[in-house]
């Protein structure tokens, strides 16, 4: 009766999508010798994708996006792994059929109407040495340096690490607006983003309860948003 109990309750987990994949690096391990690229990378290999910039023309490259540093990375004609620079001067970038924007932070879109955006940010960060970053959201790579690693634009480096450091997926949803700027989901950045839709949103807030780290609970959201 307690396996049963047991395995009923670990399903429940996942399927709540509590049950969180954890990695280990050890002392003097790095991270991608414990994780590997499939892991570290946003796909499981670099991908033909297109930079669109806001004057100038697009290049095409395989890219990938790092989740470790936040950073997307291509691979040039001498074969190297390099990193976008200028990110300021980037429109967005395609990846297959997936559309980035850069608002500090690299955000993949996942819904949008002609007035507002949902986008997500996926970072791998340690579970137990996350710092607070531009956003006041963690921090994927200042934790990881904290931690004693760093990434030196073509391979993660390993310094001395003196504990073990576990790992997990952290996604973070952001709202953006036409302009494509984007801030954490939170109501205080909803109102400050769309100021004339505050009362509708408050309305909505009140009556159904949105969880903002919910996706259904915030497509309501950019739905409400679209009807200005």
């Amino acid at each position: 009766m307690r396996i049963y109990l047991y395995t009923v309750f670990i399903l429940f987990l996942c399927a709540n999508g509590y049950a969180q994949r954890r990695w280990t690096v050890k002392a003097g391990e790095s991270i991608k010798e414990a994780m590997g690229d499939s892991i570290i990378f946003r796909y499981s290999q670099f991908v033909p994708g297109t930079v669109y910039f806001k004057n100038g023309p697009a290049s095409t490259a395989a890219l990938n996006l790092n989740l470790v540093n936040g950073e997307m990375e291509f691979i040039n004609g001498a074969g190297d792994t390099m990193t976008v620079d200028y990110e300021s001067t980037l429109k967005y970038i395609v990846i297959q059929t997936d559309t980035f924007y850069y608002d500090k932070v690299f955000v993949e879109l996942i819904y949008s109407n002609a007035t507002a955006k949902l986008a997500r940010m996926v970072a791998i960060v340690p579970v137990d040495a996350e710092k607070v970053g531009g956003y006041d959201q963690a921090s994927s790579t200042s934790a990881i340096n904290t931690a004693g690693y760093f990434f030196n634009g073509n391979q993660f480096s390993r310094l001395t690490a003196n504990k073990v450091l576990v790992l997990h997926k952290k996604t973070t949803y952001f709202i953006g607006d036409k302009f494509n700027h984007f801030l954490p989901a939170a109501k205080r950045n909803i109102y400050k983003m769309f100021g004339k839709q505050q009362p509708a949103v408050e309305n909505f807030i009140k009556e159904n309860k949105p969880v903002f780290n919910r996706k259904e609970d915030l497509v309501k959201i950019v739905d409400l948003l679209g009807k200005e």
